[in-house]
């Protein structure tokens, strides 16, 4: 397990252990929640996109946009994404719809930059 992963494990095992749900929906066959599946997923995201050049964002996650490339989340090739497509397919294949928060302006000239000490399209 890399160092990211266990830091969602973490965020996630507080959860573990309850037969309620916070959000009023039911717990999946896995035994997760689709709300936590997004909470877990953001949390990695948001770990992912972490950059200090622009060089760094170049690791595009299809399928986390509205349907154009330059919509789609953008992470650090420093950052090991397989957890976070681990828990997408997961999440997906138990039928969660995952909010993945990006705006979906699909600007075809947009590149993707470190802004802030985070990757995004420009």
């Amino acid at each position: 397990m890399t160092t990211n992963s266990m830091l969602v494990f973490a965020a996630f095992v507080s959860t573990c252990g309850t037969t309620t749900s916070p959000y009023g929906s039911t717990q999946t066959s896995t035994g997760i929640y689709c709300e936590d599946y997004e909470l877990m997923i953001q949390v990695d995201l948001d770990l992912a996109d972490d950059c200090s050049t622009d060089y760094e964002c170049a690791e595009i996650l299809s399928g986390t946009g509205c349907g154009c490339p330059t919509d789609d989340r953008i992470a650090s090739i420093n950052y090991d994404t397989s957890f976070f497509y681990d828990m997408q397919e997961e999440a997906e294949g138990e039928g969660c719809s995952i909010d993945y928060e990006t705006d979906c302006r699909c600007l075809s000239s947009a590149q993707p930059i470190c802004l802030s000490g985070n990757c995004t399209w420009f």
